[in-house]
């Protein structure tokens, strides 16, 4: 019988605690000490728009207000002040469509200069946001600080992050550039040994073409092309031809500039905006290759790479080719990430008539 009363007690006591905390109001909210990025330290290419990925709560309760308090340099520990500085930017206003907007008073209809800092944080999510004002900030690595606030209170997490910033990468070579040897009179390559391959990629060296890529101006956005033979002599940009594909031509610079003026000495592309050519073209056919034809009038030998002793970079032995006049197909593949002036130079492994 005294079981029973004291099990009956029990049970009382639990039903009141129960009922008691069902009434008192629980606590909102938690706000962990253990807030992070999954990608640290975090690296980003100066000059280019990157969003990385938001905090890991670790459990904390949203909604989150994140407040940027500094960046600092990791060597000095003092404030990068770059971070902070405002910088004219382009920023567009409507979808740009390289496929319809031709001309510089249509693409600027569409974009207009703000300032801005290069780099934000988004106040929900934490991600950190870089836009191409970051080309001001120097090099190196950076420690990052927030404030982050929750229902239930304000924490602030020093050294959440370190980022490392690398120099913006001005151009890019997509793949080999080439020079392929065609019969005069019909579309029947002369393939030899090694005739489409690097050679070194990070100079944009092929067995069969050399494109030399130099930014000389901050402006204006214009790429000036000149093919020259093995010993420097020009050909004459006016024999710079598109090259035929079935009942239409391939794509070249022209495609993606919206400006094409032919001169004695290049041929000038100028474009709207970087990357150039526009990442739009990436999924179309072809993609962002550039293809060119120099007609046999203006070719009188080719070189070819020897097979025996082929070894690059250190061995390259050529031979002269000349046993019946051929044309050359040209393929390169380059992107701009920085806007400028460009001369890209491509040396053709053949002597120019």
């Amino acid at each position: 019988m005294k079981k029973i009363y004291l099990y009956a007690g029990l049970l009382c006591l639990v039903v009141t605690a129960i009922s008691f905390n069902a009434c008192r109001k629980v606590k909102e909210g938690f706000l962990s000490d253990y807030l992070r990025y999954s990608s640290n330290p975090l690296r980003v290419n100066a000059g280019q728009f990157y969003i990385s990925q938001g905090l890991i709560p670790d459990a904390s309760t949203p909604p989150f207000k994140v407040t940027l308090l500094d960046v600092r340099n990791k060597a000095t520990g003092k404030r990068q002040q770059e971070f902070f500085n405002l910088y004219n930017v382009d920023i567009w206003t409507l979808p740009y469509d390289p496929t319809t907007d031709t001309t510089l008073a249509l693409i600027n209809k569409k974009r207009t200069t703000v300032k801005k800092t290069p780099f934000e944080i988004a106040p929900v999510s934490g991600q950190m946001v870089f836009n191409e004002a970051s080309n001001n900030i120097p090099s190196g690595e950076y420690l990052l600080d927030l404030q982050v606030e929750n229902p239930n209170g304000t924490k602030v997490y020093n050294n959440i992050c370190t980022i490392i910033l690398s120099p913006q990468v001005e151009y890019e070579y997509i793949n080999a550039p080439y020079a392929l040897a065609v019969e005069a009179n019909s579309e029947t390559a002369v393939r030899f040994a090694y005739d489409a391959d690097w050679i070194n990629a990070a100079v944009g060296r092929s067995t069969t073409a050399w494109l030399r890529i130099k930014r000389v101006a901050d402006s204006p956005n214009q790429v000036a092309l000149k093919f020259v033979d093995k010993n420097g002599a020009l050909f004459a940009p006016s024999e710079y031809k598109q090259r035929p594909n079935g009942n239409s031509f391939l794509k070249t610079l022209s495609t993606f500039a919206y400006k094409t003026t032919v001169t004695d000495t290049a041929v000038l592309y100028d474009y709207a905006t970087t990357p150039f050519p526009s990442l739009y073209w990436d999924g179309q056919s072809n993609g962002i290759n550039c293809y060119y034809r120099i007609n046999a009038s203006n070719i009188a030998s080719i070189d070819t790479a020897s097979a025996a002793g082929w070894n690059p970079p250190n061995d390259l032995p050529y031979g002269t080719w000349a046993k019946r006049p051929v044309k050359l197909n040209v393929r390169f593949n380059t992107r701009i990430n920085r806007p400028g002036k460009y001369i890209y130079e491509i040396m053709l492994k053949a002597t120019k008539k």
